[in-house]
């Protein structure tokens, strides 16, 4: 784990050594006679952790793929040690039914947590450097109320400022807009290095009359820097 910083307003980024998310690989073996042997499907996604199965061992995880689609609830028999229900987790492990993205037990092979933390609605005066430091964004997508990044960062050990901030003036607006504020402690040319995070928005998203969202990113990556939500008609 990097030592770098990160919480709503400042603490420590979480460096994955993951960078594939929502990605299946799949591997087999092969006899000599080029029978296929059994096949063992891994999938990333980044979950909700519920708590334990039972009073005292097991995990249980929630999540939706993408956008709206049907809650998902994971089962394991791996028993997390200090991680706080709700905590957002990205896990590997392999649907013990073989298949993708329905409720059951798995096989839990790893499981880290991301940067997380619900959007920010106070705007602070040094947010107005939202855009100094760029990030490199390599997807935005929404699953439920929340907000997930891929992306990179450079890389630094001192604190810094990561976190997603309404825009007050569109707060009352039927499509609230927000920033992905990173501002360093100071410019750097190190490394970069490659994370995710997860905003909820759900206290936004939920309200009667919001249609959409926008997220505002500072994106290095394809020239693109608004990011439109919408919710289903």
């Amino acid at each position: 784990m990097a030592r770098d910083a990160f919480s709503a307003v400042s603490g420590r980024i979480v460096l994955l050594v993951v960078l594939l998310l929502g990605l299946a690989q799949f591997s087999s073996c092969s006899d000599d006679d080029g029978v296929d042997g059994p096949v063992d499907m891994q999938l990333w996604d980044i979950v909700t952790y519920e708590g334990p199965a039972s009073a005292s061992s097991g995990s249980v995880f929630s999540f939706r793929q993408v956008d709206d689609s049907p809650l998902v609830t994971l089962s394991s028999d791996v028993t997390l040690k200090e991680v706080d229900n709700g905590t957002r987790l990205m896990i590997r492990y392999i649907p013990e039914g073989g298949k993708p993205y329905v409720s059951g037990n798995i096989r839990l092979l790893s499981a880290s947590r991301i940067n997380q933390g619900p959007a920010d609605k106070e705007w602070k005066d040094e947010y107005s450097q939202w855009n100094r430091d760029k990030v490199y964004l390599y997807s935005a997508w929404r699953t439920g109320s929340h907000i997930n990044f891929h992306l990179r960062l450079t890389y630094s050990t001192e604190p810094r400022v990561f976190t997603l901030v309404l825009d007050p003036a569109t707060a009352d607006s039927d499509v609230p807009e927000f920033y992905l504020v990173h501002i360093m402690n100071e410019p750097t040319d190190y490394h970069d290095r490659a994370y995710f995070a997860s905003f909820d928005i759900g206290e936004f998203w939920n309200r009667p009359g919001v249609s959409a969202v926008k997220i505002r990113v500072a994106n290095t990556n394809l020239d693109k820097y608004i990011f439109t939500f919408c919710k289903a008609n």
